[in-house]
């Protein structure tokens, strides 16, 4: 299972390059100290090195500076995650104890939010919320989608996208070139994609999605 840079990630990278300090830097985005250090471990497993530096001694210890990748991840993101790259579906709300968004032609999605029963909504899925596996798994994600891999394209040293056919609907997935290579990701390939029901996001009025 591979993913690449996801939003978080991208803000905590960003908070640290100015905020060189891993507990204030997390407390500002809201999340645990010890989730951002996983999440930290997490870049450097998917990467092959460290992320961030830490300062032992000197004038400012406990210092935390992102390292050469760290900085090369970010400044990438810029340009590998353009917001046009937003998967955006339409459907009809179903509710229900278990809410879905139906796509027409079985494809559902399940999702977090509340809406009145039959209307249309437009959605957005963030490429980077989507998890990719070459077999099924056992995962808290509810939204398992048996695609077919259409096509991957480079953006930067660091990051790639893959774009897969669901059912017939194009879905974009944020991805790593080396992931790429690892799960054999061809044109053709059969894998799986694994979408939590809270990364669904609505699109609002204005087009832009509610977090």
């Amino acid at each position: 299972m591979e993913r690449w840079l996801t939003p978080m990630d991208i803000r905590l990278l960003a908070r640290l390059s100015t905020t060189p300090n891993v507990v204030r830097a997390s407390r500002s985005l809201g999340i645990p100290r010890d989730r951002a250090v996983y999440r930290l471990a997490r870049l450097r497993r998917l990467y092959g090195g460290p992320v961030v530096r830490a300062r032992r001694g000197g004038p400012t210890p406990g210092e935390t500076r992102l390292t050469a990748l760290g900085r090369r991840l970010l400044r990438d993101s810029s340009d590998a995650r353009p917001e046009s790259r937003i998967n955006r579906f339409s459907g009809i709300y179903r509710g229900g104890p278990s809410p879905t968004v139906d796509l027409g032609h079985g494809r559902r999605l399940q999702v977090s939010f509340r809406a009145r029963e039959g209307a249309p909504v437009e959605v957005a899925v963030d490429p980077g919320s989507i998890v990719v596996a070459r077999r099924p798994a056992e995962l808290s994600a509810r939204n398992a989608l048996p695609v077919t891999v259409q096509s991957t394209r480079s953006h930067g040293a660091q990051n790639a996208e893959l774009r897969a056919l669901w059912r017939g609907l194009v879905v974009r997935v944020g991805i790593t070139p080396g992931s790429i290579r690892r799960l054999a990701l061809d044109p053709g390939a059969r894998v799986y994609l694994y979408v939590k029901a809270v990364s669904v996001r609505r699109v609002t009025t204005r087009g832009s999605p509610r977090s």
